[in-house]
């Protein structure tokens, strides 16, 4: 499962309505560390499918819907469960807190939080 691009248009059906948890990756196309994380994202994104939803938004080209979710700096991964941010997180520190992220978001979504 690829990861998929949302913006301000599809933000509410995608993620907000989404049946699965939402792994959010909020990047921006100058950013190194941004560029660095996409691969690990992709990875986790084939790791779960089917269990965990991951989409990336551009940062700078939805920067209200980037504001709206508190987003302070890139890139910064959000966690949704059932229409609700469960966890936030500034910056890349390798792949672990990624996987910890995701994990986190399917034990929430079990009820298990």
């Amino acid at each position: 499962m690829a990861v998929r691009v949302v913006n301000d248009l599809d933000f509410d059906d995608e993620i907000l309505r989404a049946e699965l948890p939402v792994f959010i990756d909020v990047s921006a196309e100058w950013c190194a560390p941004c560029k660095v994380a996409a691969p690990v994202v992709a990875a986790l994104a084939e790791r779960h499918a089917g269990a965990l939803k991951v989409v990336e938004i551009d940062g700078c080209a939805s920067a209200e819907l980037a504001a709206r979710l508190g987003v302070r700096g890139f890139p910064t991964f959000i966690g949704v469960v059932r229409g609700e941010v469960v966890d936030q997180r500034l910056g890349f520190a390798g792949a672990k807190p990624l996987e910890a992220l995701a994990e986190s978001l399917l034990a929430a979504a079990r009820g298990q939080r």
